[in-house]
């Protein structure tokens, strides 16, 4: 089943791509992925994260960076409220024409490369991070002069406390175990989520890492819970969804570019996850362009 597609705020769609809120949560959130990058600070009582079909445990001093292709869903166990601060970037900051915020882009993109979404914050990381982040909701709530440049600065500070903090977890020799733990099958399928712009199937896999095409089959279906052609599909048509509500790209070079050999494919594929076809998709999300009142171009 093709997971909850979640529109977001609407502000991140507008010239200050940016929002913080915190979320009391009495209960689960379904699996879902959306259109934007998210990140999250637990603060208060305990749940469980799914990304990608990994469990990771939700605690306060919980930090989770989600980007718009992976799956991933909140379980609360009857009884728990789970409070976290949920911050969204929207995309359109990073694929307009202001280059301001290469250095956020950056250190976002370097995290997408590692082999956990969600980390356990040392003290150290997680005073700094909860300060940043009571600082920086209070920009939103009082809108005092310059308060949106304060949030952009402050939003960069946090990720470079978050980005420290990752190197120094990197090399410790605890996390070099547990990344060497999740080799084998997940190495295919990081490939695959690095690469899925390519012609990749499951024989080029299997030739790739020495295993059968069988195995790599079965085992996509075991560890991810969807055959490969569905999980290839499905990161396809989010950075395609990511790619029409975030650019004024013609939709047919949208769909060369997400990985498709063709339109026609694309345009099949799209209707089949989104149930709608791009061109309608792009004017329900609202992007103003010449190409989303006349369809591919």
């Amino acid at each position: 089943m093709f997971p909850n597609n979640l529109h977001g705020d609407d502000e991140i769609y507008g010239d200050f791509p940016f929002t913080l809120k915190i979320h009391q949560l009495p209960s689960s959130v379904p699996a879902h992925v959306h259109h934007f990058i998210e990140y999250t600070y637990a603060f208060h009582g305990r749940g469980t994260e799914l990304v990608n079909g990994v469990a990771r445990e939700l605690v306060p001093g919980t930090f989770t960076l989600l980007f718009p292709h992976q799956v991933h869903e909140i379980r609360v166990e009857p009884g728990e409220e789970l409070h976290l601060y949920v911050g969204a970037i929207g995309l359109k900051g990073f694929f307009g024409p202001d280059d301001s915020l290469y250095s956020l882009h950056r250190l976002l993109k370097d995290a997408e490369n590692d082999s956990i979404s969600t980390y356990k914050l040392d003290e150290a990381a997680s005073c700094d991070i909860i300060k940043l982040l009571q600082e920086m909701h209070q920009e939103v709530l009082e809108e005092e002069p310059w308060h949106r440049m304060m949030f952009v600065a402050k939003l960069i500070q946090l990720f470079i406390v978050f980005d420290r903090y990752r190197k120094r977890t990197l090399e410790s020799p605890a996390d070099k175990r547990m990344i060497q733990g999740r080799g084998g099958m997940w190495q295919v399928i990081q490939y695959v989520y690095q690469n899925f712009k390519e012609d990749i199937s499951l024989e080029s896999l299997a030739q790739q890492f020495n295993y059968s095409p069988s195995y790599v089959s079965s085992a996509f279906k075991q560890m991810i819970g969807e055959n490969f052609i569905s999980f290839l599909e499905r990161i396809r048509i989010a950075h395609a969804a990511n790619l029409l509500i975030g650019t004024d790209m013609k939709i047919t070079d949208i769909a060369f570019e997400a990985g498709f050999k063709s339109y026609s494919t694309f345009a099949r594929v799209f209707q089949e996850h989104m149930k709608m076809s791009p061109t309608a998709y792009r004017k329900h999300e609202g992007i103003d362009t010449q190409e989303g009142t006349n369809g591919a171009q």
